[in-house]
């Protein structure tokens, strides 16, 4: 059985060929995060009336995953993220056992021979220790890990067009990585560590989008600056107000980084040998490639830093929150077909 599951910041998805084959894909979502509340007779009631699972312990209650924006209500803190600063969590017990817990209910029971699962890693700091943890648990549920980048998976689901060569950028929540391809071959890649919620923090920061817990101490409220957001008026370089133009420019520095590491890998000696002056696609995906005016500001900062013109086009995918997901699929069953003419 082939099976993929991206651990996104944002959502965790996971995604296997429905039995029999021919009867499509299965694909499962949930968010990466979690509210903690007080195990009070109030909260368990309320819980049970609307309908919300959770997990107790003996002073807390724990409601994660797609569960934790219905209960969200019953808190005055944000719910807290599985990936705190983008990586599997060492000392936050509570987040390891819903990471566990998340992975057991999103992956299918393995069935028949070559039983792989191809998945993500987040966070651009201590990986391979994130990897080895990740690893883990999706052998516990019975199948082997396949380790594949986001950008290399993007690539897959959308570079056929291109004959899978040029850029691939995937912007999360907390990264976005950038790489270069020729055929399918990674010629160099980056991983820079800002993403869509250091927009969404700096403009809770500077508007003092907040909300107040029972002691009067403040927090951020991401949640907010996210649905004003994903506003349809909202576009990146026509702003109408303050609040807008912020926005705008806090897109622009974090596409400004992105040109600069597109620019810094068209420079590296094997690419300049193998692509010399060929003119590239670029494809995007995340959810914040989704704002309108995306593709004609990074266009604007190709020309700021002097790659306009190796660059053929620039293309933000249709549907960002399967671009991922697809292509991890589609890296297990390349590989289980390999391994498949290997052994015969």
């Amino acid at each position: 059985m082939i099976t993929a599951i991206d651990f996104g910041c944002f959502a965790i998805r996971s995604a296997w060929r429905a039995d029999p084959p021919n009867s499509g894909i299965m694909m499962h979502s949930a968010q990466s995060e979690y509210v903690v509340l007080p195990n009070i007779e109030q909260h368990r009631q309320l819980l049970d009336a609307h309908g919300i699972s959770r997990a107790e312990c003996e002073d807390s209650i724990v409601v994660y995953g797609n569960q934790a924006e219905r209960a969200r209500w019953l808190s005055r803190t944000p719910s807290a993220g599985i990936f705190n600063g983008g990586m599997v969590p060492v000392d936050d017990p509570p987040a390891r056992q819903i990471l566990d817990l998340l992975t057991a209910s999103m992956l299918p029971e393995p069935s028949g021979h070559g039983n792989l699962c191809a998945f993500t890693i987040p966070g651009s700091q201590r990986r391979n220790e994130s990897q080895e943890f990740l690893a883990r648990l999706i052998s516990m549920r019975g199948f082997e890990p396949l380790p594949v980048s986001a950008a290399d998976a993007a690539m897959l689901a959308e570079g056929s067009e291109s004959t899978f060569t040029g850029f691939a950028i995937v912007m999360g929540a907390e990264t976005t990585e950038v790489s270069l391809f020729r055929l399918g071959v990674t010629l160099a890649s980056n991983i820079l560590p800002v993403g869509a919620d250091w927009v969404d923090m700096e403009l809770a920061r500077q508007f003092k989008v907040q909300i107040w817990d029972e002691s009067g101490d403040a927090w951020l409220d991401l949640g907010a600056v996210r649905e004003w957001k994903h506003h349809p008026d909202r576009h990146l370089s026509s702003a109408s107000g303050g609040r807008e133009k912020v926005f705008g420019q806090l897109n622009s520095a974090v596409l400004a980084k992105v040109a600069q590491s597109i620019r810094q890998q068209l420079l590296l000696p094997d690419v300049q040998l193998i692509l010399p002056d060929d003119r590239l696609n670029v494809v995007c995906c995340g959810g914040a490639t989704q704002a309108a005016g995306f593709t004609s500001a990074l266009t604007g900062r190709f020309v700021d830093h002097d790659i306009a013109g190796r660059i053929q086009s620039v293309r933000a995918v249709d549907n960002p929150a399967q671009t991922v997901i697809r292509g991890l699929l589609i890296a297990a069953e390349l590989e289980s077909r390999r391994r498949t003419h290997a052994a015969a």
